[in-house]
């Protein structure tokens, strides 16, 4: 009897276990597929899971903002934007990259033919310098969107989670008496 009790209880334990890694496992899927569009199907499954599974979850998922910054910074046309997965700040970059290159490449062509024509003007300056304005102000823009992207989808990955990383409990002592301090630190990405 004795032997049939701890066999049953081992397949409960087993298959519980199964069953959260199995959990944790559509979970990362549908993290990996898109995590904006799945938002609500993942935190509706995510409320089964222990604090530690979360947290595996979202230290395992969770950006960083330096790398495509860096990217974006140095080369340029939204491809920092592209490699940490913000398709739509990728696509605005290299679209104002090419507009702004385009335009600069169109002034100065326009403006030298009319140079070496044997004829002064300043037809053209007035496309290079928009040209120039446009890649300075995309730039800018590339460098401040992984920040605010990273920002937004490792707050919308850890709302989805229904993960709370800053929560503790403290020893303290106050007026001589000994206690536990609840403490919850915000923190700003």
């Amino acid at each position: 009897m004795k032997r049939i009790c701890v066999l049953l209880l081992l397949i409960v334990v087993c298959s519980s276990a199964f069953a959260q890694t199995e959990t944790v496992g559509s979970i990362a899927g549908m993290i990996k597929s898109d995590l904006f569009k799945n938002q609500g199907r993942i935190k509706a499954a995510s409320s089964s899971l222990k604090q530690v599974e979360k947290m595996m979850l979202y230290d395992e998922y969770k950006k960083d903002q330096w790398v495509p910054f860096l990217i974006n910074f140095v080369i340029g046309a939204g491809i920092g934007s592209f490699v940490e997965g913000d398709t739509q700040g990728g696509t605005i970059a290299l679209i104002g990259d090419l507009v702004g290159l385009g335009a600069v490449v169109l002034g100065y062509t326009s403006y030298y033919s009319q140079i070496y024509s044997g004829s002064y003007t300043t037809k053209g300056l007035g496309t290079m310098t928009i040209g120039y304005v446009v890649l300075l102000g995309t730039r800018i823009f590339e460098i401040i969107r992984p920040f605010t992207w990273t920002a937004s989808y490792n707050s919308t990955l850890k709302g989805s989670l229904n993960y709370i990383d800053s929560i503790s409990l403290s020893p303290s002592l106050e007026n001589g008496m000994a206690g536990v301090t609840l403490s919850y630190k915000i923190k700003y990405n």
